[in-house]
Protein backbone atom coordinates (compact mmCIF):
# COMPACT_ATOMS: atom_id res chain seq x y z
CA UNK A 1 0.00 0.00 0.00
CA UNK A 2 1.27 3.46 -0.88
CA UNK A 3 -0.23 6.33 1.11
CA UNK A 4 0.12 9.86 -0.27
CA UNK A 5 -0.83 12.86 1.87
CA UNK A 6 -2.17 15.79 -0.17
CA UNK A 7 -2.08 19.36 0.95
CA UNK A 8 -5.49 20.99 0.72
CA UNK A 9 -8.43 19.33 -0.91
CA UNK A 10 -7.30 15.72 -0.48
CA UNK A 11 -5.46 14.65 2.63
CA UNK A 12 -4.56 11.12 1.61
CA UNK A 13 -4.23 9.14 -1.60
CA UNK A 14 -3.92 5.39 -1.08
CA UNK A 15 -2.53 3.57 -4.10
CA UNK A 16 -3.05 -0.19 -4.12
CA UNK A 17 -0.92 -2.16 -6.58
CA UNK A 18 -0.86 -5.91 -6.90
CA UNK A 19 2.93 -6.13 -6.59
CA UNK A 20 3.82 -3.48 -4.03
CA UNK A 21 3.45 -2.86 -0.31
CA UNK A 22 5.41 0.38 -0.06
CA UNK A 23 4.60 3.19 2.34
CA UNK A 24 5.26 6.71 1.11
CA UNK A 25 4.39 9.70 3.29
CA UNK A 26 4.63 13.43 2.80
CA UNK A 27 8.30 14.18 3.59
CA UNK A 28 7.49 17.76 4.56
CA UNK A 29 4.75 16.64 6.95
CA UNK A 30 2.62 19.58 5.83
CA UNK A 31 -0.51 17.74 4.77
CA UNK A 32 -3.15 19.20 7.03
CA UNK A 33 -6.69 19.19 5.70
CA UNK A 34 -8.53 22.47 6.04
CA UNK A 35 -11.94 21.73 7.53
CA UNK A 36 -13.53 24.17 5.11
CA UNK A 37 -12.40 22.02 2.20
CA UNK A 38 -13.50 18.64 3.52
CA UNK A 39 -15.81 16.76 1.23
CA UNK A 40 -19.25 16.64 2.82
CA UNK A 41 -21.58 15.54 0.09
CA UNK A 42 -24.49 13.16 0.05
CA UNK A 43 -23.10 11.87 -3.26
CA UNK A 44 -19.93 10.47 -1.69
CA UNK A 45 -18.26 8.05 -1.77
CA UNK A 46 -17.61 8.73 -5.44
CA UNK A 47 -16.33 5.80 -7.50
CA UNK A 48 -14.15 6.56 -10.52
CA UNK A 49 -12.67 4.38 -13.27
CA UNK A 50 -9.78 5.46 -15.50
CA UNK A 51 -9.16 3.88 -18.89
CA UNK A 52 -6.39 5.33 -21.04
CA UNK A 53 -4.82 4.90 -24.48
CA UNK A 54 -7.48 2.58 -25.88
CA UNK A 55 -6.13 2.98 -29.43
CA UNK A 56 -9.31 1.49 -30.86
CA UNK A 57 -9.24 0.58 -34.56
CA UNK A 58 -12.64 -0.01 -36.15
CA UNK A 59 -13.08 -3.46 -37.71
CA UNK A 60 -14.02 -1.95 -41.08
CA UNK A 61 -10.47 -0.57 -41.37
CA UNK A 62 -8.92 -4.06 -41.29
CA UNK A 63 -9.82 -5.86 -44.54
CA UNK A 64 -8.73 -9.09 -46.21
CA UNK A 65 -6.51 -10.55 -43.50
CA UNK A 66 -4.80 -7.18 -43.08
CA UNK A 67 -3.44 -8.20 -39.66
CA UNK A 68 -0.98 -10.50 -41.42
CA UNK A 69 -0.26 -8.06 -44.24
CA UNK A 70 3.01 -6.24 -44.77
CA UNK A 71 1.69 -2.72 -44.10
CA UNK A 72 0.19 -3.61 -40.72
CA UNK A 73 3.17 -5.73 -39.69
CA UNK A 74 5.54 -2.89 -40.63
CA UNK A 75 3.49 -0.60 -38.39
CA UNK A 76 3.74 -3.04 -35.47
CA UNK A 77 7.50 -3.34 -35.94
CA UNK A 78 7.74 0.43 -35.52
CA UNK A 79 5.08 0.85 -32.81
CA UNK A 80 4.14 -2.46 -31.13
CA UNK A 81 0.63 -2.37 -29.74
CA UNK A 82 -2.13 -4.96 -29.50
CA UNK A 83 -4.14 -3.01 -32.09
CA UNK A 84 -5.47 -6.19 -33.69
CA UNK A 85 -7.27 -6.93 -30.42
CA UNK A 86 -8.21 -3.36 -29.45
CA UNK A 87 -11.91 -4.13 -29.96
CA UNK A 88 -12.25 -7.21 -27.70
CA UNK A 89 -9.95 -5.61 -25.08
CA UNK A 90 -12.07 -2.47 -24.90
CA UNK A 91 -15.31 -4.43 -24.96
CA UNK A 92 -14.04 -6.57 -22.08
CA UNK A 93 -13.26 -3.48 -20.00
CA UNK A 94 -16.65 -1.93 -20.80
CA UNK A 95 -18.35 -5.19 -19.80
CA UNK A 96 -16.44 -5.18 -16.51
CA UNK A 97 -17.33 -1.54 -15.85
CA UNK A 98 -21.02 -2.22 -16.49
CA UNK A 99 -20.80 -4.71 -13.64
CA UNK A 100 -18.61 -2.49 -11.46
CA UNK A 101 -20.87 0.54 -12.09
CA UNK A 102 -18.51 3.38 -11.18
CA UNK A 103 -20.05 6.82 -10.91
CA UNK A 104 -17.50 8.25 -13.34
CA UNK A 105 -15.23 7.03 -16.14
CA UNK A 106 -12.27 9.20 -17.12
CA UNK A 107 -10.47 8.63 -20.44
CA UNK A 108 -7.34 10.81 -20.73
CA UNK A 109 -6.79 10.53 -24.46
CA UNK A 110 -5.74 8.33 -27.38
CA UNK A 111 -9.16 6.81 -27.75
CA UNK A 112 -8.27 5.70 -31.30
CA UNK A 113 -5.30 4.21 -33.12
CA UNK A 114 -4.66 7.30 -35.23
CA UNK A 115 -7.76 9.48 -35.11
CA UNK A 116 -9.86 7.58 -37.65
CA UNK A 117 -13.38 9.02 -37.80
CA UNK A 118 -14.88 5.52 -37.95
CA UNK A 119 -12.95 4.51 -34.85
CA UNK A 120 -14.12 7.59 -32.95
CA UNK A 121 -17.73 6.88 -33.90
CA UNK A 122 -17.38 3.26 -32.76
CA UNK A 123 -15.84 4.27 -29.41
CA UNK A 124 -18.58 6.82 -28.78
CA UNK A 125 -21.24 4.20 -29.55
CA UNK A 126 -19.69 1.80 -27.02
CA UNK A 127 -19.41 4.55 -24.40
CA UNK A 128 -23.14 5.19 -24.79
CA UNK A 129 -23.69 1.76 -23.24
CA UNK A 130 -22.09 3.06 -20.06
CA UNK A 131 -23.85 6.42 -20.02
CA UNK A 132 -27.23 4.73 -20.48
CA UNK A 133 -26.57 2.93 -17.21
CA UNK A 134 -25.88 6.14 -15.33
CA UNK A 135 -22.06 6.15 -15.57
CA UNK A 136 -20.79 9.66 -16.32
CA UNK A 137 -18.07 9.46 -18.96
CA UNK A 138 -15.50 12.23 -19.54
CA UNK A 139 -12.94 12.18 -22.36
CA UNK A 140 -10.08 14.39 -23.47
CA UNK A 141 -8.09 14.01 -26.73
CA UNK A 142 -4.64 12.47 -27.00
CA UNK A 143 -1.96 13.16 -29.60
CA UNK A 144 -3.37 10.42 -31.86
CA UNK A 145 -6.98 11.60 -31.88
CA UNK A 146 -7.35 14.87 -33.81
CA UNK A 147 -6.21 16.07 -37.23
CA UNK A 148 -3.94 13.06 -37.58
CA UNK A 149 -2.21 12.80 -40.99
CA UNK A 150 -1.22 9.19 -40.18
CA UNK A 151 -4.83 7.99 -40.07
CA UNK A 152 -5.06 4.85 -42.23
CA UNK A 153 -6.91 1.59 -42.71
CA UNK A 154 -5.43 -1.68 -43.93
CA UNK A 155 -6.40 -3.89 -46.86
CA UNK A 156 -4.43 -7.09 -47.27
CA UNK A 157 -0.76 -6.12 -47.59
CA UNK A 158 -1.43 -2.40 -48.13
CA UNK A 159 -2.76 0.61 -46.26
CA UNK A 160 -5.14 3.34 -47.40
CA UNK A 161 -5.94 6.84 -46.06
CA UNK A 162 -8.76 6.99 -43.52
CA UNK A 163 -10.81 10.07 -42.73
CA UNK A 164 -9.76 11.75 -39.49
CA UNK A 165 -11.52 14.40 -37.38
CA UNK A 166 -11.04 18.07 -36.57
CA UNK A 167 -11.10 19.43 -33.02
CA UNK A 168 -14.69 20.56 -33.53
CA UNK A 169 -15.73 17.18 -34.84
CA UNK A 170 -14.05 15.45 -31.89
CA UNK A 171 -16.12 17.56 -29.49
CA UNK A 172 -19.27 16.81 -31.48
CA UNK A 173 -18.70 13.04 -31.51
CA UNK A 174 -18.01 13.03 -27.76
CA UNK A 175 -20.62 15.69 -27.04
CA UNK A 176 -22.24 13.53 -24.35
CA UNK A 177 -18.91 12.77 -22.68
CA UNK A 178 -17.85 16.12 -21.28
CA UNK A 179 -18.64 18.83 -23.79
CA UNK A 180 -22.44 19.10 -23.78
CA UNK A 181 -22.82 19.37 -20.02
CA UNK A 182 -19.61 21.25 -19.29
CA UNK A 183 -19.80 23.90 -16.60
CA UNK A 184 -17.05 25.79 -18.42
CA UNK A 185 -15.38 25.34 -21.85
CA UNK A 186 -12.03 26.82 -22.84
CA UNK A 187 -12.40 28.78 -26.11
CA UNK A 188 -8.74 28.13 -26.98
CA UNK A 189 -8.63 24.33 -26.72
CA UNK A 190 -10.72 21.25 -26.05
CA UNK A 191 -10.31 21.77 -22.30
CA UNK A 192 -13.43 21.89 -20.12
CA UNK A 193 -14.76 21.57 -16.59
CA UNK A 194 -17.68 19.36 -15.56
CA UNK A 195 -19.28 19.06 -12.15
CA UNK A 196 -20.45 15.48 -11.45
CA UNK A 197 -21.62 16.45 -7.95
CA UNK A 198 -21.75 19.46 -5.65
CA UNK A 199 -18.22 19.03 -4.26
CA UNK A 200 -16.17 17.77 -7.23
CA UNK A 201 -15.06 19.28 -10.53
CA UNK A 202 -13.49 17.29 -13.36
CA UNK A 203 -10.94 19.44 -15.22
CA UNK A 204 -10.10 18.01 -18.63
CA UNK A 205 -6.94 19.67 -19.98
CA UNK A 206 -6.22 19.51 -23.70
CA UNK A 207 -2.44 19.75 -24.08
CA UNK A 208 -2.15 18.35 -27.63
CA UNK A 209 -0.54 20.12 -30.61
CA UNK A 210 -2.85 18.86 -33.36
CA UNK A 211 -3.04 22.36 -34.91
CA UNK A 212 0.65 21.99 -35.76
CA UNK A 213 0.44 18.57 -37.41
CA UNK A 214 1.82 18.38 -40.96
CA UNK A 215 2.79 15.02 -42.47
CA UNK A 216 3.26 13.47 -38.99
CA UNK A 217 1.30 13.73 -35.77
CA UNK A 218 3.21 15.63 -33.08
CA UNK A 219 3.79 13.47 -30.01
CA UNK A 220 4.72 16.19 -27.51
CA UNK A 221 2.30 18.43 -25.65
CA UNK A 222 1.97 21.78 -23.90
CA UNK A 223 -0.68 23.82 -22.17
CA UNK A 224 -1.31 27.00 -24.14
CA UNK A 225 -0.83 30.28 -22.22
CA UNK A 226 -4.45 31.16 -22.96
CA UNK A 227 -5.61 27.82 -21.58
CA UNK A 228 -3.44 28.25 -18.49
CA UNK A 229 -5.06 31.64 -17.87
CA UNK A 230 -8.49 30.04 -18.30
CA UNK A 231 -7.61 27.32 -15.76
CA UNK A 232 -6.32 29.95 -13.31
CA UNK A 233 -9.57 31.89 -13.52
CA UNK A 234 -11.67 28.78 -12.97
CA UNK A 235 -9.53 27.58 -10.06
CA UNK A 236 -10.29 30.85 -8.28
CA UNK A 237 -13.97 29.98 -8.62
CA UNK A 238 -13.28 26.44 -7.36
CA UNK A 239 -11.66 27.86 -4.25
CA UNK A 240 -14.63 30.11 -3.59
CA UNK A 241 -17.06 27.22 -4.07
CA UNK A 242 -14.87 24.90 -1.94
CA UNK A 243 -14.83 22.07 -4.45
CA UNK A 244 -12.23 19.39 -5.06
CA UNK A 245 -10.72 19.59 -8.56
CA UNK A 246 -9.60 16.34 -10.18
CA UNK A 247 -7.63 17.08 -13.36
CA UNK A 248 -6.91 14.79 -16.30
CA UNK A 249 -4.59 15.34 -19.23
CA UNK A 250 -3.09 13.05 -21.85
CA UNK A 251 0.56 14.01 -21.42
CA UNK A 252 2.48 13.60 -18.20
CA UNK A 253 2.58 16.72 -16.05
CA UNK A 254 6.00 15.71 -14.70
CA UNK A 255 8.83 13.26 -15.29
CA UNK A 256 8.21 9.77 -13.90
CA UNK A 257 11.94 9.10 -13.68
CA UNK A 258 14.95 11.39 -13.68
CA UNK A 259 15.89 12.39 -17.22
CA UNK A 260 12.74 10.99 -18.87
CA UNK A 261 12.33 14.04 -21.08
CA UNK A 262 15.93 13.72 -22.32
CA UNK A 263 15.89 9.95 -22.81
CA UNK A 264 12.38 9.71 -24.25
CA UNK A 265 11.17 13.20 -25.21
CA UNK A 266 7.56 14.05 -25.96
CA UNK A 267 5.77 12.26 -23.14
CA UNK A 268 5.90 15.05 -20.55
CA UNK A 269 4.48 18.50 -21.28
CA UNK A 270 6.92 21.13 -22.49
CA UNK A 271 8.58 23.10 -19.69
CA UNK A 272 7.02 20.70 -17.23
CA UNK A 273 8.46 22.17 -14.03
CA UNK A 274 7.11 25.64 -14.72
CA UNK A 275 3.79 24.19 -15.88
CA UNK A 276 3.47 21.96 -12.82
CA UNK A 277 4.31 24.83 -10.48
CA UNK A 278 1.70 27.06 -12.11
CA UNK A 279 -0.97 24.39 -11.61
CA UNK A 280 0.16 23.82 -8.03
CA UNK A 281 -0.02 27.55 -7.28
CA UNK A 282 -3.64 27.45 -8.49
CA UNK A 283 -4.45 24.63 -6.06
CA UNK A 284 -4.37 21.59 -8.33
CA UNK A 285 -2.95 18.58 -6.50
CA UNK A 286 -3.61 15.54 -8.70
CA UNK A 287 -3.59 15.02 -12.46
CA UNK A 288 -4.63 11.73 -14.09
CA UNK A 289 -2.54 11.09 -17.21
CA UNK A 290 -1.74 8.45 -19.83
CA UNK A 291 0.39 8.66 -23.00
CA UNK A 292 3.48 6.75 -21.82
CA UNK A 293 1.78 3.33 -21.71
CA UNK A 294 3.02 2.78 -18.18
CA UNK A 295 1.25 2.45 -14.84
CA UNK A 296 2.86 4.71 -12.28
CA UNK A 297 2.38 7.46 -9.69
CA UNK A 298 4.93 10.16 -9.07
CA UNK A 299 5.01 13.41 -7.13
CA UNK A 300 6.58 16.85 -7.41
CA UNK A 301 7.19 19.04 -4.37
CA UNK A 302 7.47 22.80 -4.62
CA UNK A 303 6.78 25.74 -2.29
CA UNK A 304 5.39 23.47 0.44
CA UNK A 305 2.95 21.99 -2.08
CA UNK A 306 2.75 18.53 -3.65
CA UNK A 307 1.40 17.55 -7.06
CA UNK A 308 0.72 13.92 -8.00
CA UNK A 309 0.74 12.53 -11.53
CA UNK A 310 -1.32 9.33 -11.57
CA UNK A 311 -0.39 7.70 -14.88
CA UNK A 312 -2.52 4.86 -16.27
CA UNK A 313 -1.08 2.45 -18.82
CA UNK A 314 -2.53 1.60 -22.20
CA UNK A 315 -5.18 -1.04 -22.81
CA UNK A 316 -3.21 -2.26 -25.84
CA UNK A 317 0.14 -2.63 -24.07
CA UNK A 318 0.75 -5.47 -21.62
CA UNK A 319 -0.30 -5.79 -18.84
CA UNK A 320 -3.37 -3.91 -20.22
CA UNK A 321 -4.30 -2.01 -17.03
CA UNK A 322 -7.09 0.28 -15.98
CA UNK A 323 -7.79 1.98 -12.67
CA UNK A 324 -10.61 1.91 -10.12
CA UNK A 325 -10.73 4.74 -7.58
CA UNK A 326 -12.91 5.67 -4.65
CA UNK A 327 -13.12 9.22 -3.35
CA UNK A 328 -14.50 9.15 0.17
CA UNK A 329 -14.27 12.03 2.59
CA UNK A 330 -10.64 13.14 2.41
CA UNK A 331 -9.27 9.93 0.88
CA UNK A 332 -8.71 8.78 -2.69
CA UNK A 333 -8.15 5.03 -2.93
CA UNK A 334 -6.65 3.80 -6.21
CA UNK A 335 -6.42 0.19 -7.37
CA UNK A 336 -5.24 -1.33 -10.64
CA UNK A 337 -7.05 -4.00 -12.65
CA UNK A 338 -5.60 -5.90 -15.62
CA UNK A 339 -7.35 -7.39 -18.62
CA UNK A 340 -6.60 -11.09 -18.30
CA UNK A 341 -8.99 -12.79 -20.71
CA UNK A 342 -10.39 -11.91 -24.13
CA UNK A 343 -11.50 -13.92 -27.15
CA UNK A 344 -10.00 -15.81 -28.89
CA UNK A 345 -7.34 -16.43 -26.19
CA UNK A 346 -9.34 -16.86 -23.03
CA UNK A 347 -7.04 -16.92 -20.01
CA UNK A 348 -4.02 -17.42 -22.30
CA UNK A 349 -4.23 -13.72 -23.21
CA UNK A 350 -1.79 -12.67 -20.47
CA UNK A 351 0.93 -14.97 -21.78
CA UNK A 352 0.21 -13.90 -25.37
CA UNK A 353 0.32 -10.16 -24.60
CA UNK A 354 3.61 -10.49 -22.73
CA UNK A 355 5.14 -12.57 -25.50
CA UNK A 356 3.90 -10.09 -28.08
CA UNK A 357 5.99 -7.32 -26.55
CA UNK A 358 9.07 -9.53 -26.36
CA UNK A 359 8.72 -10.58 -30.00
CA UNK A 360 8.18 -7.01 -31.18
CA UNK A 361 11.16 -5.80 -29.12
CA UNK A 362 13.79 -8.54 -29.55
CA UNK A 363 16.61 -6.24 -28.50
CA UNK A 364 14.89 -4.86 -25.41
CA UNK A 365 16.31 -5.42 -21.96
CA UNK A 366 14.07 -7.52 -19.73
CA UNK A 367 14.22 -6.68 -16.03
CA UNK A 368 12.45 -8.88 -13.50
CA UNK A 369 11.67 -7.32 -10.11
Amino acid sequence: MKIYKLLSFLAVVCLFNSCSKDLITDPQNTGTLNADNQLKSQHLPLSIAIVSDIHYLDASLMKNDAANGKAFQDYLAFDPKLIEYSIPIFEKVVSDLRKEKPDILLIPGDLTKDGEKLSHLAVAKILHKLSREGIKVFVIPGNHDVNNPESVGYNGPTSFPAETVSAGRFAAIYDEFGYRNAKYCDPNSLSYICQPNDKVWILGIDACKYEENTDKAIVSGRIKPETMSWIKDKMKKAKKEKVTVLAMMHHGIMEHYVGQNDLDPGYVVDDWKTTAEELMAMGIQVVFTGHYHANDVTEYNWDNKTLYDVETGSLVTAPCPYRLLTLCGDKLNISTVHVESIPPFGSAFVAYSNQFLLCCNPNSLSIIF
